[in-house]
């Protein structure tokens, strides 16, 4: 099942755990799941972008993941000027 990390900054709101494993198929899954077992995490996630197995995504809901997929929750990073 995909591995899910949690900093600091979140961990408040997941009891103190660092990582949890949650069976999704897709981000969209995961995030549902995540915010049914952690409430306090809905605002905290809106705001952020998410890593999968690396690679950051700023718009995740439909990625795929894998059974062994691991994700984080990253600062979502701003676009360049427009011009």
């Amino acid at each position: 099942m995909p591995v899910v990390h949690f900093s600091s900054a979140l961990m408040p709101h997941t009891g103190g755990l660092e990582q949890v494993t949650v069976d999704a198929p897709r981000v969209q899954e995961l995030l549902a799941a995540l915010i049914a077992v952690f409430p306090g995490l809905e605002l905290e996630l809106g705001d952020l972008a998410v890593a999968i197995d690396g690679e950051v995504h700023q718009d995740a809901a439909y990625e795929v993941l894998s059974p062994l997929s691991e994700i984080y929750f990253v600062p979502r990073i701003a676009g360049g000027e427009e011009g």
